[in-house]
C-alpha cells in the first residue's frame, strides 16, 4: 500500500472521529466488535473506564470466538451457527450470553461503529481476507436498516519468543510480521472502502516495544499482557474512536503503575496520529 493512500486513510478516519463524537455530544455511543481473543483483550475491560473518564456513555458488545478468522466469521453468518460468546458491557458492567449467532448480537443494539479483524495467525496474509471481508460487510449490511460506521482492527505482530504454530509463516520475525499485516490491513482497507476507521492497536503495541518495557507486551508470546498490554489496546481504541488524543485521559487501572500508563497512553497516540508505521520511543 502506497504512503500517500496510508496519509490520507489516516486523515479521513481522524475527521470521522471527530465529526461524530462532535456532533453528538450527549449521545450514547455503541461499540460492536466481531472478533475472537484478540478483541477481547482490546475492549472487554478498560475501554469502558477511558470513555467514562471524559463523561461520554457508552456501550461495548463483542461478539467472540477464540480463534476466529474472517472466513468463519462469514460461514457462520451464511449458516447462522449458535457459536459466539456474546459479551456486553453496560454502564461499567459486563454480562455475557453464550450460544448465540452473530445477528444476536448485530441486532441487540443499533451500533454506531461495527469492528472487524483478521485471526492473529494469518493476519498478515493479504490473500486471507477476500472475499470473506467484503462478503462479510456485505450480510451486516443486508440485516440493518441502518448504515454503522466500520472499523477494522489491526492486531499485533507476536513476541520475539513466540512459539505460537503460526509464527513460522513470518520466519518467526516480529518485524516481518508487523510489517506483512500492514500490508494486509492496508490492502483490505483500500479493497473496501466502507471502513472508514482503523484501529491501529498493532502500531501501539510496536510503538510500546520501543519504550523502557521492551518486549514484554504478550502474557503468552501472542495474546496481551493482562495490565497494561490491554490497557494499551483499549487507548488506541479510544483515540481512534472518539478522535481525544488519550494522554490527556486520566483513568489507568490499578494494576498499572503512573510511568507504565503513560508510555502505553503514548504509544497508543503516536500509533492514531502515524498508524502506517513504528514511532520509536526516545
Amino acid at each position: 500500500m502506497n504512503t500517500t493512500r496510508r496519509i490520507i486513510l489516516s486523515i479521513a478516519a481522524i475527521c470521522i472521529s471527530i465529526f461524530v463524537s462532535a456532533g453528538n455530544p450527549d449521545k450514547v455511543i455503541r461499540i460492536l466488535a466481531i472478533g475472537n481473543s484478540f478483541s477481547h483483550d482490546a475492549v472487554e475491560q478498560n475501554l469502558w473506564e477511558l470513555f467514562h473518564d471524559d463523561g461520554t456513555e457508552v456501550i461495548i458488545g463483542n461478539l467472540y470466538i477464540g480463534g476466529c478468522s474472517l472466513e468463519r466469521h462469514y460461514n457462520n453468518s451464511v449458516t447462522g451457527e449458535e457459536a459466539y460468546s456474546y459479551r456486553k458491557i453496560v454502564d461499567g458492567k459486563r454480562t455475557v450470553t453464550e450460544k448465540v449467532p452473530m445477528l444476536h448480537g448485530l441486532l441487540d443494539e443499533k451500533w454506531d461503529y461495527i469492528s472487524l479483524q483478521q485471526k492473529s495467525g494469518i493476519s498478515g496474509l493479504a490473500d486471507t481476507y477476500e472475499p470473506f471481508l467484503k462478503d462479510l460487510i456485505a450480510y451486516i449490511d443486508s440485516v440493518l436498516d441502518y448504515e454503522p460506521t466500520y472499523m477494522f482492527h489491526m492486531t499485533w505482530a507476536y513476541s520475539q519468543d513466540a512459539d505460537h504454530n503460526e509464527f513460522p509463516k513470518y520466519d518467526r520475525d516480529q518485524m516481518k510480521m508487523y510489517s506483512m499485516i500492514l500490508d494486509a490491513v492496508g490492502k483490505a482497507m483500500e479493497d473496501n472502502p466502507s471502513i472508514k476507521i482503523l484501529i491501529p492497536s498493532g502500531t501501539a503495541i510496536q510503538n510500546g516495544r520501543t519504550s523502557f518495557l521492551g518486549d514484554t507486551f504478550n502474557r503468552d508470546g501472542y495474546h496481551l499482557d493482562l495490565a497494561f498490554g490491554r490497557y494499551t489496546a483499549a487507548c488506541t481504541w479510544y483515540e481512534a474512536i472518539s478522535g481525544k488524543n488519550v494522554r490527556k485521559n486520566s483513568y489507568r487501572p490499578d494494576t498499572v503503575d503512573e510511568k507504565t500508563a503513560a508510555a502505553c497512553r503514548t504509544a497508543a497516540h503516536k500509533a492514531v496520529k502515524h498508524p502506517w508505521k513504528v514511532s520509536i520511543f526516545k
